[in-house]
């Protein structure tokens, strides 16, 4: 009797198990990203950060999930940082995640900023993660290089066959213009071709990754009614979260905040006969701690870059209030960071004070809310 016991608990054990996630593979979670300029955290080091995006992917991992990453485009360029490093400081964090979970990426409108090739040529030799466009092709002259971004890519995540179509955006729309990275073709055109590429492969499901205007991203997303298995898109170009649920006809469309801000956890589904997605959205802040190992990289960095710049937290003033200066303001309208910016640009140039100041606000290309001490970085 006491045998049979053993016997009936190892039966239900191994049932148990075979319904759990652990064990039957019918899922795969992804983790989204986009324009994340900063390797640390940001509000006063208080949101975001690649140190708190590589904790989640742990705790994910630790409940028995397979995990990949996403990323909407917008690293390499234009910070402060990368205009010093030519962005390899971003490329050594993202290789870091890549090293927890693969990653993939499509280029931005600010990934190809120098006007020369080198910067794109050593970040693409220098990355782990997986580089991958539909609409641009480069011709750097390096063919290690050129062949490192892939189209019509399909890879195995979890033992599911995942295709993706990936566009970026047209030089007309914003994107860059570069002799060795051309951005050509209209994105529905683009998209149906390796739509159509991805089913006759027969992948489990496919996923939009792209850095578009959100309006494009939801003429694509109807493409779906004509490619079931197209169920998501994760985007970027937009700095504050967007979600659009998505239906039968439609893709659903995802975006999280600049910085890792926000980013999104979504479950693809594979009990059914097509694929299903959900999608939550995770606020990245100091309830998720920073992973030590990762930090170790961004404070190597910042060292360095006090050490170029001395005077950087050198304290210039207080802020009384929060300063905004997140691209969603600065760009659509007055902020009270772009006019602190401007009353200290009036005397600045000595007697008679100007009467007249004024920023492009693309300038202001900060992202943040500048809060308690305001310092000359």
């Amino acid at each position: 009797m006491k045998y049979l016991k053993h016997i009936l608990f190892a039966v239900v054990f191994l049932v148990a198990c075979s319904d759990s996630p652990r064990a039957n593979g019918d899922r795969v979670m992804l983790v989204h990203m986009n324009d994340t300029y900063r390797i640390d955290a940001v509000e006063e080091g208080r949101s975001g950060g690649f140190a708190r995006v590589a904790t989640l992917i742990k705790n994910l991992q630790s409940d028995g999930n397979t995990v990949a990453v996403t990323h909407g485009g917008d690293f390499l360029f234009p910070s402060l940082e990368s205009q010093l490093w030519s962005g390899m400081q971003i490329v050594e964090a993202l290789n870091f995640l890549d090293g927890l979970a693969p990653m993939y990426v499509v280029p931005g409108n600010h990934e190809f900023d120098p006007r020369t090739a080198d910067p794109a040529i050593a970040a693409i030799n220098a990355s782990t993660f997986t580089w991958v466009a539909d609409n641009m092709h480069l011709a750097t002259g390096v063919a290690e290089v050129d062949q490192a971004l892939k189209s019509s890519f399909i890879t195995d995540i979890g033992g599911h066959r995942v295709g993706f179509v990936a566009l970026t955006l047209l030089p007309e729309h914003g994107g860059n213009d570069r002799d060795f990275a051309p951005v050509t073709g209209a994105y529905l055109e683009t998209a149906e071709r390796v739509l159509a590429e991805l089913e006759q492969q027969d992948v489990d499901v496919i996923v939009g990754l792209t850095h578009l205007h959100l309006a494009d991203d939801k003429l694509v997303a109807k493409l779906k009614a004509s490619y079931p298995k197209f169920v998501l898109i994760v985007g970027g170009h937009e700095h504050e979260p967007e979600f659009e649920e998505g239906d039968d006809s439609s893709a659903m469309i995802v975006k999280g905040a600049s910085n890792a801000r926000v980013v999104w956890q979504l479950e693809l589904d594979f009990s059914q006969e097509l694929p299903r997605v959900s999608a939550t959205r995770v606020d990245v802040d100091e309830t998720i701690a920073e992973d030590p190992d990762y930090l170790v990289i961004a404070n190597r960095w910042r060292e360095r870059l006090i050490a170029k710049i001395p005077f950087l937290p050198s304290r210039v003033g207080e802020a009384a209030m929060p300063l905004d200066a997140r691209e969603v303001t600065i760009r659509n309208e007055e902020s009270n960071w772009a006019n602190f910016i401007v009353d200290q640009m009036r005397p600045a140039f000595g007697q008679p004070m100007a009467d007249l100041a004024f920023v492009n606000s693309g300038t202001l290309r900060i992202d943040d809310f500048i809060a308690e001490d305001i310092t000359f970085e």
